[in-house]
């Protein structure tokens, strides 16, 4: 018995042993395996590896988010004819290109419109045109406007030719006449930004079938900015890159989004406007008042007003005074352009030196009357060439 119970001992004792040599290896084991664990993580999570994480998330988070911001202020940019680096004059608008698209009685109320208007000036030959009127007394002695001939087009190199149409819709869209017609001319060979206002007033030939002649802010109406842009080109003889078109509320938006003009105001001006004469900040309904403005005096006045409006956006935007992204942004949104507008923002067009003009010179020009409408013929060899001249710095 005594035997027995010696042997059982001995078997619970190697028993014992084995377990415990069992437990020694496992420990070792699981000690193995976190020595490598925290050898793997070392590597992995070295200092290096992680500042050189840190960067590359802090690169592709820039990238991304000026991807965004870019993206985001180009989708505003509406292309209406990205065919119009073509020669303008070698298409032949009518007026139902520019009414396509529209609702019958849309369409119809705008041609009756139109023919409205058109019946004030009936579009006659200028040596049909007399410049007497019943209400007011002959401002020349001419009976007849002189017959012209439409000046060549000539060719700019290194000169870049924009029209700026403010167009008079008080709504959403970009149909009726051109209130503003202004040529913004980059001369890039002696780095100069020229500013041209062309009177909306001008007699000049559109050369349509139904509009032979006509006021030059009535050619946007009757045929949109493309019809508009090639009477520029047929009556001053030289070559249009492209236009941008701005309507009154488009014309608000963009001036509060350069947080205003500063503008210096005549005693008449103030006084119309309900302001103080002098330096003034004029937010976007009070400088659409100011562009506007034309009782006190005439549309030369008026045209340079609009200038010293231009003048003033390009000012505050060279100055770095606003962010220039968010007034770039909101100006894109709201124009009518066919131009791609990214190679326009830039800082380095708003450092050239500016310059500004007015046409149709006083010396170069009359005014007369069609059926009781007053219009300015005007010497377009004269103008062509003074034009021409300043754009090219000669």
């Amino acid at each position: 018995m005594n035997s027995r119970n010696e042997k059982n001992g001995k078997l619970r004792d190697a028993a014992r042993g084995n377990i415990n040599s069992h437990e020694v290896n496992a420990s070792s084991e699981a000690g193995s395996h976190k020595r490598e664990a925290r050898t793997l993580f070392a590597r992995l999570h070295s200092p290096r590896l992680i500042a050189l994480g840190v960067v590359a998330g802090l690169i592709f988070s820039l990238f991304t988010g000026v991807l965004i911001i870019f993206t985001d202020m180009m989708s505003g940019v509406t292309f209406s004819d990205e065919t119009f680096s073509e020669n303008i004059l070698a298409k032949d608008l009518t007026d139902n290109e520019w009414l396509g698209g529209l609702r019958d009685d849309e369409r119809k109320q705008l041609d009756d419109d139109f023919d409205s208007f058109q019946s004030m000036l009936a579009d006659p030959d200028p040596s049909e045109v007399s410049e007497s009127d019943p209400s007011s007394k002959k401002t020349r002695g001419d009976e007849h406007i002189p017959a012209q001939t439409s000046p060549k087009l000539v060719s700019m190199e290194g000169i870049e030719n924009i029209v700026l149409f403010g167009v008079d819709s008080r709504s959403d869209n970009f149909r009726g006449r051109a209130d503003v017609t202004m040529l913004i001319s980059l001369n890039h060979n002696n780095r100069t930004l020229n500013l041209v206002s062309l009177m909306r007033a001008m007699y000049v030939k559109i050369g349509t079938a139904k509009h032979p002649w006509g006021m030059l802010n009535a050619s946007y109406s009757y045929g949109g900015p493309n019809l508009a842009v090639r009477t520029i080109e047929r009556n001053f003889g030289i070559p249009i890159k492209g236009y941008v078109a701005v309507n009154f509320n488009a014309f608000k938006q963009i001036i509060n989004a350069v947080g205003g003009v500063h503008i210096t105001l005549t005693e008449r001006e103030a006084k119309y406007l309900g302001f103080e004469p002098g330096y003034q900040l004029l937010n976007g309904s009070q400088a659409l008042q100011y562009a506007r403005l034309r009782k006190i005096d005439s549309d030369f006045q008026r045209n340079q007003r609009q200038r010293n409006i231009v003048n003033s956006v390009l000012s505050a935007m060279s100055s770095g005074g606003v962010d220039i992204y968010n007034a770039v942004n909101v100006a894109l949104a709201n124009t009518r352009t066919n131009l791609n507008l990214r190679q326009y923002v830039s800082t380095e067009y708003l450092s050239y030196t500016r310059r500004q003009l007015q046409l149709p010179a006083m010396s170069d020009t009359w005014k007369t009357y069609v059926r009781g409408m007053e219009v300015w013929p005007f010497k377009m060899a004269n103008t062509h060439t003074k034009l021409v001249n300043f754009l090219t710095g000669k």
